[in-house]
């Protein structure tokens, strides 16, 4: 069963009914049985509709059902953490409201370094404050790489993120999204995830055998929060690289994948932010991630904010880093992704 915030399982709609039904038939008794089921039915209802909907990235993937359920742990202020290893990735839907969606999607990429996911803090609040400006988010739980790259050469998390585009693509018209509208959005790790999504895209192949193929990877904007860029020796964070690398990977391959060094004209644009006071992530991941986009005549926006530290998700209180949500907005509408009118309090 995928975690709540709370870390605690979701509830089956069964396990819901049964607990209901045992407290009515306790309170009311039995010569209220009607009223009582249409009561469990209610509570029903309401508790299914308020469970986001989480489908499998790769529904193939040959993975057990214990394997499928994973491990995490509660930190606080954090929420939930999912654990290595991850290998069933999922996506976690939450559609904007009908009356506020425009039809704009973000993938949302948590960080963890590559070792874990903090798919509450980076995640599930970042996609339910962005669901109050029209934005439909999908969180990613990404398979975690094993310290080494798998045969192919192309790391499970770029794998998942890739797909999880084309999903949304191909769900487009259901899902009310406009396919010239979907983005990627990474945290540290997970920013480094996304800024691999901008630079090593796939084209669609409209003669691909599998349908989901025949759409690209590519995201249309990134929004890369506090990212680990670059793998090179001196700027990248040893943790990641180590994570996503191996420890002795070869030059050519760390230079693969630093997307300051893969940047092109057709790299989609960004929105990009960090702390100052952050000293977990060199500052030049983001700077030099940030000059590759300009060069190339990409847009792109970098914001400093003076406090925030690293890992600050939607802001921490009493900083200036609580206020990155509505300057991305705003740069969205500037840029045509997003047409809301307000901004949430």
């Amino acid at each position: 069963m995928y975690p709540t915030e709370k870390g605690v399982p979701l509830l089956s709609r069964y396990n819901i009914i049964s607990l209901l039904n045992y407290a009515i038939w306790r309170i009311i008794g039995w010569q209220k049985k009607l009223s009582a089921i249409a009561t469990i039915l209610i509570f029903s209802a309401a508790a299914s509709a308020a469970t986001p909907r989480v489908i499998p990235v790769w529904p193939g993937l040959k993975v057990s059902p214990a394997q499928r359920a994973g491990h995490s742990f509660m930190k606080k202020h954090k929420g939930c953490i999912i654990l290595h290893p991850v290998l069933w990735p999922t996506l976690t839907i939450f559609p904007a409201p009908e009356k506020e969606a425009d039809g704009c999607a973000i993938v949302i990429c948590a960080g963890g370094g590559y070792g874990v996911e903090a798919i509450s803090l980076e995640g599930y609040r970042v996609a339910r404050w962005f669901n109050k400006v029209g934005v439909s988010c999908y969180v990613l739980k990404y398979r975690l790489p094993q310290q080494k790259l798998p045969p192919g050469g192309v790391p499970w998390p770029l794998q998942d993120v890739r797909r999880a585009v084309q999903i949304i693509r191909a769900h487009a018209t259901q899902w009310h999204i406009d396919p010239h509208h979907v983005g990627v959005m990474g945290f540290s790790a997970g920013g480094s995830l996304a800024a691999l999504s901008g630079v090593h895209w796939l084209p669609g192949n409209p003669n691909a055998r599998d349908p989901l193929n025949r759409f690209s990877t590519r995201p249309d904007f990134l929004v890369l929060g506090y990212p680990t860029t670059s793998m090179m020796p001196g700027i990248a964070n040893k943790g990641t690289r180590h994570n996503l690398l191996g420890l002795h990977a070869p030059l050519d391959v760390e230079k693969y994948f630093s997307g300051e060094l893969n940047v092109t004209p057709l790299t989609p644009p960004a929105f990009i932010f960090y702390a100052h006071d952050d000293r977990t992530v060199n500052h030049q991941n983001e700077k030099r991630f940030y000059a590759a986009l300009r060069r190339n005549g990409v847009p792109a926006k970098l914001v400093e904010f003076k406090r925030g530290k690293h890992g600050f998700g939607l802001g921490e209180k009493g900083t200036d880093s609580t206020q990155w949500p509505r300057d991305c907005v705003r740069w969205l509408k500037k840029m045509n992704f997003i047409s809301h009118r307000h901004l949430p309090p």
